[in-house]
Parts: structure tokens; C-alpha cells; sequence
């Protein structure tokens, strides 16, 4: 049976441990973790838009988006207010207690700096003010949603959405060059902290270092030589082989870059 994973805000989410259980260590999807609960990491795992792909073109998963809370239109928009405004009360509730831990290891040099303004408050109102005002969390910005129980969406009415639709967050390269490493038995994550695209495991990267840090280069892109340089220097720097990939005749080519000091 089909996974399904929710279409929302522009991400595409799992909620299900068992879902994420099987994604991770039977099609090697590593995703990453949203959630946060007292600094414990939780669901839900964004997967990203070349691991869907990949998934939407095995028959692995659905993707579907909430459209209404019920089949019935003269209560699905109440009933779907109330849910996201209780989700929005939890994690405001959640975030505030995260704060609040933060907060009070450093609340001496707060109140040191505020008595140096002339505020005359107890420490403990001069805390709740610090965090409220920092810990405002919208519809805009809020996760949606957290949660350590699997969530029910059978009570909701979902559509599908289509591989073109996913497809816009991606390009044809990521999406060919993704595919090829996969098919390679590696494990993938997205590279973006150390430069390049993805970054390329032997193993789960719980236990694994990456080997590679890859670049995808479209064929009309130009890419200079202090480019090149300064991309295997970092590969060098991190310990890890730095290497651009392209499209060659529709069939993904890999340049490595060697750093060899003189």
C-alpha cells in the first residue's frame, strides 16, 4: 500500500513514525526532522522535493492536500478553523516553554541591563515580558502540524497532487542526479551547508560521514576556474570529495575535483 504524504505550505510532509520508519530504512529517504518538542526532535519529517519525486516515480507514495475538514461545506471551513487554531495554541504553548528554559539561564544579566534603564519590576515579570515578545508564532510561521501520535487525516477530504506540481520545486538535473545516486545505493541529503546540492552517504548518515558534496551545473551555466577552486579546496577543507554533476546526452556525468598540493 502507498504511503501518503501531506501536500502543505509549499512542503511535503509525513506525520506517521511508521511511515518515516519505513521511508528511512527501507528506501533510504532521510528527509529532515521539523518538529520540536522541548528540544526533543519529533514529527513531522519534510522530505524533499527530489525524495518525492523519486518516491511518486517508484509507486512508493501519494501526496495528497487537505482541502476541507469535512465533506460537508456548510461546516468544513468552522471545523478547519478550529483545528489549525488549536495547533496554533500547542505549539505556542510549546515554544513558550522552550523559552522560558533559555530565558531563565541568562536572567540575571537580563534584569542587570534592564535595572540599568530604571525598570523597577520583579525579575519574574520582567521574564514573562521577555517572553512574550519573543515567542510569537502565526499561522504564517507555524508548523503544522506537531504532533507525537500519528495523525488521522480520514476525517478530512484530500486531493491528489501530481508529480508536475512537485516538480516546480525541483529542476530536471537535481531531480536525474538524485535518481542516479539513489539508484547507486547511496544515501542523499541536501548539501546546502557545506556549498553544493547534496551531500552523498556509504551508510545512514546517523553512522555515516558523507563522502561527496556534489554541484549540479546546468549545461548552459557557466562555471569559472576560481569557482572550481575554491569548491575542492572546501571539499579538501571538510574531508570530503567535491564533485559537479551535468547532463550529458540526458544521461547524468560526474566530474571529480582533486585537490593535490604541490
Amino acid at each position: 500500500m502507498a504511503i501518503d504524504l501531506i501536500f502543505f505550505n509549499d512542503g511535503i510532509l509525513v506525520f506517521d513514525v511508521e511511515h518515516w520508519i519505513e521511508l528511512r530504512k527501507t528506501y533510504r529517504i532521510i528527509g529532515e526532522i521539523i518538529g520540536n518538542t522541548a528540544f526533543v526532535p519529533s514529527l513531522p519529517l519534510k522530505i524533499n522535493p527530489e525524495e518525492v519525486l523519486l518516491l511518486l516515480d517508484k509507486g512508493i507514495v501519494n501526496v495528497l492536500r487537505i482541502t476541507s475538514a469535512s465533506s460537508d461545506p456548510t461546516v468544513s471551513q468552522q471545523k478547519l478553523m478550529h483545528f489549525e487554531n488549536e495547533l496554533l495554541q500547542s505549539q505556542a504553548t510549546e515554544y513558550k516553554k522552550s523559552r522560558r528554559i533559555q530565558l531563565e539561564s541568562m536572567l540575571d544579566k537580563i534584569v542587570a541591563k534592564r535595572r540599568e534603564t530604571g525598570d523597577t519590576r520583579s525579575p519574574e515579570e520582567i521574564l514573562n515580558e521577555e517572553i512574550e515578545k519573543s515567542t510569537i508564532v502565526t499561522k504564517s510561521n507555524m508548523i503544522w502540524p506537531i504532533s507525537l501520535k500519528p495523525f488521522n487525516f480520514s476525517q478530512f477530504v484530500s486531493e491528489p497532487v501530481n508529480m508536475e506540481e512537485v516538480s516546480k520545486f525541483s529542476t530536471k538535473l537535481k531531480k536525474l542526479v538524485y535518481k542516479d545516486l539513489w539508484e547507486k545505493q547511496y544515501y542523499i541529503t541536501q548539501g546546502d551547508k557545506f556549498g553544493g546540492d547534496f551531500l552523498v552517504y556509504l551508510g545512514d548518515p546517523i553512522c555515516h560521514h558523507a563522502i561527496f558534496i556534489v554541484r549540479c551545473v546546468e549545461s548552459e551555466q557557466k562555471i569559472s576556474p576560481s569557482e572550481i577552486v575554491a569548491f575542492g579546496r572546501l571539499g579538501t577543507s571538510v574531508r570530503k570529495k567535491a564533485v559537479l554533476a551535468s547532463l550529458l546526452d540526458d544521461k547524468v556525468s560526474y566530474v571529480t575535483i582533486n585537490w593535490i598540493d604541490a
